[in-house]
């Protein structure tokens, strides 16, 4: 991914993948716009987002509830996915919770394209807290519903 380029070249490209993951897809989808996340990288193959568990997140133990955390998960990875260019749909998606996550804890979320086919795209995701740990860990196959036209 991005193997053989200069570094101007290689930023280039990080440019219009920043430009079309921020305009064509936040702007555009409002499920986006609910969730409080910045984006810290966006490369081919790769995203990168810091979130922060707010109040609204967490179950009755007082910690973020799972089904929060697979949709950032599904999010992150969706993302990787974009930075290829391709609009696409969860096929299925797997969660490991390791480490129960507080209220008010700042995650990063690595979300990395493992195999790009012709039809579908295998992303992993991880999630660090504070301290570096891994605390999620997740894996879903994407379903390629178009490539898009630009050549991302």
């Amino acid at each position: 991914m991005g193997e053989g380029m200069n570094i101007e070249e290689k930023r280039e490209q990080e440019k219009k993948i920043w430009e079309y993951i921020t305009h064509e897809i936040i702007n555009k989808a409002p499920y986006y716009k609910q969730l409080p996340f910045v984006f810290k990288r966006l490369s081919r193959g790769l995203a990168i987002l810091e979130f922060r568990i707010v109040p609204k997140f967490v179950n009755t133990q007082g910690i973020a509830s799972g089904g929060i955390l697979a949709s950032f998960c599904d999010s992150v990875m969706g993302m990787a996915c974009r930075t290829l260019g391709h609009h696409v749909t969860t096929l299925e998606i797997n969660m490991n919770y390791i480490r129960p996550i507080s209220v008010e804890s700042r995650i990063l979320g690595v979300g990395k394209v493992l195999r790009e086919g012709t039809r579908t795209v295998v992303v992993e995701c991880e999630f660090f807290n504070e301290r570096t740990e891994l605390v999620v860990k997740g894996r879903a196959s994407f379903y390629i519903l178009q490539k898009d036209k630009k050549g991302n």
